[in-house]
């Protein structure tokens, strides 16, 4: 078979179009009446033709359709670009017929089909419709050599028409094959397998549409790069046709192909591509073939070239492969301790060791940890130490939701400053920057709401702090605050302040719960004690407690709760002010005269 390239199937492609745009609309300056006396050579509708049969330079070309689509079945069984097949249709039931010569005026005038060419023909048209089966002979041009004749052999009747018709009928069948190598979408693709010299390589695809690695690691791959690899294979065409019938194999390298690539669809179906040496003439081709079938074909060498990648380019280089907003649910262990999170209508609670409300940027600050860790080594290998190493992890972070769940297996950082992460007891292990998880998210502490207080003004009913030996005390009364000492008024500046500080309390940082001793944050005898009664509320007050010096701020506890926290020391200073001042002037004792 005579090897054409893709620039032949290109000029082809052209010559229908533009003989197709020449015969429809080359007269599109006539009025209609004249169009509508135009007559056709075939008379046909395109739409009505299953079957399509050309001859030309000894070569037999038949295509089929059933059920919509085109085959080719002559002279061999394969797929053809149904495109080029229907413009090529569409044009010849545009050709207008020229002059009529009946089979009858042959006759009178002593002249056979054979001095029209007819007794060997340039070409051979045949066509099934709905009609039945037809078919016409290609002679010699005319004198004039601007069209040619056209038989019918039903009935012998000599037409001319243009000689653009016998551009539309091609030489080589591969001129209308399908060069696509892959007709699936990336979507149908459940499982990619390539055999090659480097290794085995298997891709499969989950059930919620993530890739995973089979061989030769199994574990998480990147949707991305498995995704872009997937369309680059999609994308291919097919070369040239080099042979369509059995042959030696091990001309074209196919004996033993240097990659063998099999692509496995949703309805089970799959197809395997064999990919061979490259052409001795051109190197910028390889030869290739269907595992079933004995077509052999080229693909670019450029386009194999991408078999050669390596397997860990594909894997996932994070932690986290699921959508961040998908988890719900964070459990850190360390040790004895752990802590439990939960997130409900979009907010997070702390739910072990004891109920808190949640930091939320704490809680960010550990998503952002999982969602943004970068892998920067497999250890697919692990030796005896490395294994030791994650057995006895110091901690370990669970995420996920109630359906599903992940767990990350996280060392102490190794003498090279990296940390040594197993994720859900792969046997493979990964190696991540060091610091990527703080000391702190071990701690349940972290994690609780950093507001201590929030009581709104007009919740507050008295108020009385006592500090070295003296207490004040302030009192509301019809809706003023009044000084339980009549010789004392409400500060209005340091009231302002209390007030506004009490509305939004926060901590600096949590420092223990349920501390064996509070001497070491000097609360065993608090320097000061802040007591706030409420109104309005099923609480009846609350009890700030202050105590030594921290580096930034002053050891706190509420009386009740077990926790030690640090306030910022300027807070301290608000809480802590004197809240009355005395009067500008004491009242004169009154005696009757």
């Amino acid at each position: 078979m005579k090897q054409k390239t893709t620039t032949g199937m290109l000029f082809i492609s052209a010559v229908l179009l533009g003989a197709f745009i020449w015969f429809v609309e080359r007269d599109s300056e006539t009025t209609q009446q004249k169009k509508q006396q135009r007559i056709t050579l075939f008379n046909i509708r395109p739409e009505t033709i299953d079957r399509l049969e050309l001859e030309r330079g000894g070569v037999l070309i038949e295509c089929s359709k059933a059920s919509g689509e085109w085959r080719l079945s002559k002279p061999v069984d394969a797929p053809v670009n149904r495109a080029i097949v229907e413009q090529m249709i569409a044009g010849m039931s545009a050709v207008e017929r020229g002059e009529l010569i009946l089979s009858e005026t042959l006759d009178e005038r002593g002249l056979t089909p054979s001095d029209y060419g007819f007794d060997d023909p340039r070409a051979r048209i045949t066509y099934d419709n709905n009609l039945g089966t037809f078919t016409w002979l290609i002679g010699r041009d005319t004198p004039l050599g601007d069209t040619l004749y056209v038989m019918s052999e039903e009935n012998g009747d000599v037409i001319s028409a243009p000689k653009a018709l016998l551009q539309m009928i091609p030489e080589d069948p591969a001129w209308i094959r399908d060069r696509t190598l892959f007709n699936n979408t990336a979507s149908s693709v459940r499982r990619i397998d390539l055999r090659r010299q480097a290794g085995f390589l298997q891709m499969a695809r989950t059930d919620d549409n993530n890739w995973v690695m089979q061989q030769p690691h199994a574990g998480p791959a990147d949707n991305l790069s498995v995704n872009t690899l997937l369309e680059t294979l999609l994308s291919a065409q097919i070369g040239i046709f080099v042979a369509d019938e059995q042959t030696d194999l091990t001309i074209y390298g196919l004996e033993e192909a240097e990659f063998e690539l099999t692509l496995f669809t949703e309805n089970e179906e799959t197809q395997t591509l064999l990919i061979g040496k490259p052409r001795p003439d051109r190197p910028e081709e390889r030869y290739a073939k269907w595992i079933d079938s004995d077509s052999v074909f080229t693909v670019p060498s450029k386009w194999a070239a991408e078999f050669e990648l390596k397997a860990d380019s594909l894997r996932r280089r994070t932690l986290l492969d699921i959508p961040r907003q998908q988890i719900s649910r964070l459990t850190i262990s360390a040790g004895e301790n752990q802590t439990e999170l939960v997130q409900t209508n979009g907010q997070w609670h702390v739910v072990r060791p004891a109920r808190w409300a949640a930091e939320p940027a704490a809680v960010d600050q550990l998503l952002d940890a999982i969602a943004n860790s970068v892998i920067l080594e497999f250890i697919d290998n692990p030796n005896t130490n490395q294994i030791a190493v994650i057995d006895t992890a110091s901690w370990s972070v669970t995420f996920g939701s109630d359906d599903s769940q992940h767990t990350l297996q996280i060392s102490e950082p190794l003498d090279d400053g990296l940390m040594m992460v197993r994720r859900d007891q792969s046997p493979s292990f990964e190696l991540i920057a060091g610091g990527t998880f703080e000391d702190a998210f071990r701690n349940p502490l972290f994690y609780r709401t950093r507001s201590v207080l929030e009581i709104a003004p007009e919740q507050i009913k008295a108020v009385t702090l006592t500090a070295a030996d003296r207490e004040f005390r302030i009192e509301k009364t019809d809706g003023r605050f009044t000084a339980a000492d009549r010789k004392q008024n409400p500060d209005p500046d340091v009231l302002q302040e209390l007030t506004a500080e009490l509305a939004g309390l926060r901590a600096e940082r949590y420092v223990a719960f349920n501390p064996e001793s509070l001497g070491s944050y000097g609360l065993d005898n608090p320097q000061a004690r802040l007591s706030i009664a409420l109104q309005g509320t099923n609480i009846l007050g609350r009890v700030l407690l202050l105590g030594g010096t921290a580096e930034d701020g002053r050891y706190a506890m509420l009386q009740g709760q077990p926790v030690v926290f640090v306030l910022p020391e300027r807070s301290a200073e608000i809480l802590t002010q004197e809240l009355t001042q005395p009067l500008e002037k004491e009242p004169e004792e009154i005696t009757q005269p």
